[in-house]
Order: structure tokens, then C-alpha cells, then sequence
């Protein structure tokens, strides 16, 4: 219990790192390919860095750019704001130079470090690099729980990407809650997300305030079935973090690597049934977990194990983790019915702050709690569909945005994307919209796994006998694997934009 004890007296988020390190500094913190870094030496480079922050000019509560890739000197950079009392901004390099400089616009930053100069050069920032030089020593200042931690930038609905401001008090609830819902001895976390978004802070806060072995993939790594399947058996991984379907794949095709795991974590996007049927086969005495939250909610606002009870086609997506509030609302705020589909609203300790300079934004998502025991504080409407099962656990069914009419009927897609997974020969699948001259049409767009095929009126009687006709797609695209966003998240977008012309047509 000594890790959850030190949480609750930690001020800033810095401090469950640098306590850890005082009393195992040899211990190693950080894996990297060939290369490690004990607690010892991350927070002594952390700290040097910090001091050259200082000097630069940056004081508690400015943003600092950190750019980011799978190394040892972006995990430097990231602690190294902190303890500098400063707000990091994470950014990756293979972003767009304008994106780079709207991030830097809206945040002020004037200064970047982490793992290249790149970064401050698109935006004409210092560049102070994360090294490890740096004076040894000299005035840090205190924690405060209360300042910012960091800012994550999202998706816009208006094209530019929105600052997601998040407070040091919210991310230690965060990383805390941890410690109630995941084992946490002897940890050696296996974290697929990459740093730039906030996934990665629960596997790096968790993985170091526990005192384990955090092991970030190498890039060749992430994007290799079998070197990531090799990493998790010869870093003897304990728990591994990713979304679903990069889970799926290392499971199917890699099920021996896995035996050694005490925990899967996975979120991001929804855990159909299939995935866990096959988990439970294979792998029945490692713990699944299906986590959810946005970023507003940092990281995880809740958790559901998942056992022979799921059924499917839709996984829960749990219960609210310790200090969180999450609720199912109709269109008056009212809570709805146990089944009743609503919006999904979050409250409590990991809220957010605001979007950064975005104070209508803020103001339209971040509401009024209607409910009389929490006055004057605030719920996240997040814009996802969900409902609440009589026994009080969270299913999300989609976002608001993915709700379609089709011939009058409303369709929400990614219920029909799980059922459609239950198909033995399929291995992905995402349902996308697609004007016709006769209205809404739904085109399905499949891969298949190695050695299975289907025609379309194969899928689509299989559809048929688990859903209204209406909901049954009326085009089918194969494609040897969806194209994905950075992140690894199925690019929606680019789906509907190619609905008609992706892969090949699926003879019905």
C-alpha cells in the first residue's frame, strides 16, 4: 500500500517519480530498445534539465513544447518541465509545421525540449535539449497541486486543434485511482500508446509511482506483430496497455508471447465481444480491462473487468473510478432509465480545467452539475452515447456524431460494427455513411483474417439474423487492413471520403 499512501501526499505529479527514485535509485525506470535508465539517473537528468528551464526564463505555469518520440530523452523532457513548475505540450515531429505552430500559438510557447530540435525550429522556440547537462544544482520550486500540468491537444470540430488544460491535482487523483483497480507489484508495463497523447500519462505515472520497469516501444516495434510480440516475452511484460485492436491482433496471431501477462489494459476505442472471448480462451488468468475517458476526464473516468458474464455484442465500459462521478442524461439533463440510451456526462476529481483560449468551447462542454449535492461544480459532456444496465455498469454505444439516419431509422454505428465482429471470418471491420441519390446508404468496409473470406450476402445474412434490415449494409469494401490515424485509431475519415473506392468491391 506504500505507492497509494505516497499518492495521497503527493503535491505535484513530479513528486510520485523523484519519491520512488530516493528509495530505489538503482532500479531501472525506463526500457527503450537497448537502452535503460535507472530512477536514479531519470530524475537527476529531469532535475539538470528543470534548472535549465529555469534559467531559460520559464516559471510555474508557462507551457513548454516537449517533443516527443519512443526515447529516453522525451521521458527526460516530460519530467523535466514538471520539476521546472512548468506546463509540457507534447508534440511529435511528423506533425504538420502548421499544426505545430497553431499548438504554439494558442499555448505561448517560447521554449521546446525533449528528444530533437526539429520541433523549435517550425516554431522559432529555444531549444534546450534533454540530455542530462545541465548544473547539478540549484533552487527547484515547490510542488503546487493547483498549477497545470500539462496540455493535450485535440481534434477541433472547427479544423484547429483544441488545448485540453489539465491540472497537477486531477492527474494525481488519476494516477491514484490506478492503484485500487490494477495490480501493482513488480511491475513491468509494456505501453503501446505513443507519448503525445494521454493514454500515455496513466502507463508512465502508474508504471514509475509504482516503482516498476516502464518499456516503450521502439517504432519498428509498435508497427511488428512479431518484434512486439518478442518485446512483451523478453521484457517478462507483467501488464500491457494499448486499444483494442492492437491487443487483437497480438492475441490472435501471437497468443504464446502473452502468457506470462498478469494484466491487459485496453482503450481508445470500443472492445468488441469477440476479442474478449478469444482473451478468455486463451489467456483465462490475465485480468482484461476495458477502460474509458476522454482527455477532458484525464485519461479514465471508468473500468470494467471483463469475464465470462460479457456476452456481448457490446462490452461495459464500467464503473467510475474512485473520485468520479459518470452519469447517463437525456436532452434535459435528467438522468435516464437503467437501458434508456443517453449522453455520457463526467464529474469529480479528473476533470479538466478548459480548452486552452477556448473560452466558448469551454463553456458549452464543461456544465452545470444539476445535482443539489455537488453545488457549483462542473460535468464534462463528453458526446458519447451510452446507457446504464440495472446493475449499474456504464455500456458506451458510439458518439453523437456517429448516429446516422437511414430510410427515417436511426442506426448507431458502432453497434452494428460489433455485431458485424462476431463474424468468425472477419478480423476488422468499420460501417461508414455514404450519400446516395436515394438517401443515406451504409457501405461496410471488412478485412478479413489470413485464410477466411465471406461474399457480401454472406455478411449480410449473417447480419440479418441479429439486427433490423435496415441496419444491414448495402455495399461491402475489402481491404487487406483499415487505415489508421496516428494514434492507430481507424481513420473514419478517410473512409467516408473513399467509402466507394477503398479496396476492392466484395462480390455479394
Amino acid at each position: 500500500m506504500a505507492s497509494i499512501e505516497l499518492s495521497a501526499r503527493t503535491g505535484g505529479l513530479h513528486d510520485l517519480v523523484t519519491a520512488r527514485a530516493r528509495s530505489t535509485p538503482g532500479a531501472v525506470a525506463v526500457t527503450v530498445g537497448s537502452a535503460s535508465l535507472g530512477y536514479g539517473d531519470l530524475v537527476d537528468r529531469a532535475e539538470r534539465l528543470a534548472r535549465r528551464l529555469r534559467d531559460a526564463g520559464v516559471r510555474p505555469g508557462d507551457f513548454v513544447g516537449v517533443a516527443v518520440d519512443r526515447s529516453l530523452d522525451a521521458v527526460t523532457g516530460l519530467l523535466g518541465v514538471l520539476m521546472s513548475g512548468a506546463a509540457y505540450v507534447p508534440l511529435a515531429a511528423e506533425l504538420p509545421a502548421e499544426r505545430i505552430r497553431a499548438v504554439a500559438a494558442d499555448a505561448r510557447i517560447g521554449v521546446v525540449t525533449g528528444s530533437g530540435a526539429s520541433v523549435a525550429g517550425a516554431i522559432r522556440a529555444r531549444w534546450i535539449p534533454a540530455d542530462g547537462t545541465g548544473p547539478a544544482d540549484g533552487h527547484l520550486p515547490d510542488s503546487d497541486p493547483d498549477r497545470p500540468a500539462y496540455a493535450i491537444f485535440t481534434s477541433g470540430s472547427t479544423g484547429r486543434p483544441k488545448g485540453v488544460v489539465v491540472p497537477h491535482r486531477a492527474v494525481v487523483a488519476s494516477t491514484r485511482a490506478r492503484f485500487a483497480v490494477y495490480p501493482y507489484d513488480d511491475v513491468r508495463y509494456v505501453m503501446l500508446a505513443p507519448l503525445t497523447i494521454d493514454a500515455a500519462v496513466a502507463g508512465l505515472f502508474f508504471t514509475l509511482a509504482a516503482g516498476g520497469r516502464l518499456v516503450l516501444p521502439t517504432p519498428d516495434e509498435v508497427l511488428d506483430l512479431q518484434l512486439l510480440a518478442d518485446l512483451v516475452h523478453d521484457q517478462r511484460a507483467s501488464h500491457l496497455d494499448g486499444l483494442p485492436s492492437q491487443y487483437a491482433a497480438l492475441l490472435r496471431f501471437h497468443p504464446e508471447a502473452l502468457t506470462g501477462l498478469r494484466c491487459v489494459i485496453t482503450g481508445g476505442e470500443s472492445l468488441h465481444h469477440a476479442v474478449v472471448r478469444d482473451h478468455l480462451a486463451t489467456l483465462p488468468e490475465t485480468a482484461l480491462f476495458n477502460e474509458y475517458g476522454p482527455t477532458e476526464s484525464t485519461v479514465w473516468a471508468t473500468a470494467h473487468r471483463c469475464g465470462a458474464a460479457d456476452t456481448g455484442p457490446l462490452v461495459p465500459i464500467g464503473r467510475p473510478i474512485s473520485g468520479v462521478r459518470a452519469t447517463v442524461r437525456g436532452a434535459d439533463l435528467a438522468p435516464a432509465e437503467p437501458g434508456a440510451l443517453g449522453e455520457i456526462y463526467l464529474a469529480g476529481a479528473g476533470l479538466a480545467w478548459h480548452y486552452l483560449g477556448r473560452p466558448a468551447q469551454t463553456a458549452e462542454r464543461f456544465v452545470a452539475d444539476p445535482d443539489p449535492r455537488f453545488p457549483g461544480q462542473r460535468m464534462y459532456r463528453t458526446g458519447d452515447l451510452g446507457h446504464l444496465t440495472p446493475d449499474g455498469e456504464l455500456v458506451f454505444q458510439g458518439r453523437d456524431d456517429n448516429l446516422v439516419k437511414v430510410r427515417g431509422f436511426r442506426v448507431e454505428l458502432g453497434e452494428l460494427e460489433a455485431h458485424l465482429l462476431q463474424h468468425p471470418d472477419l478480423a476488422d471491420a468499420a460501417v461508414v455513411p455514404h450519400p446516395s441519390p436515394t438517401g443515406l446508404r451504409l457501405v461496410a468496409v471488412v478485412a478479413f483474417a489470413p485464410g477466411r473470406s465471406a461474399g457480401g450476402r454472406a455478411l449480410s445474412v449473417f447480419l440479418a439474423d441479429r439486427l433490423p434490415a435496415y441496419m444491414v449494409p448495402s455495399r461491402w469494401r475489402r481491404v487487406p487492413e483499415l487505415p489508421r490515424t496516428g494514434n492507430g485509431k481507424v481513420d473514419r475519415a478517410l473512409l467516408r471520403d473513399s467509402a466507394l473506392t477503398v479496396g476492392e468491391e466484395l462480390p455479394a
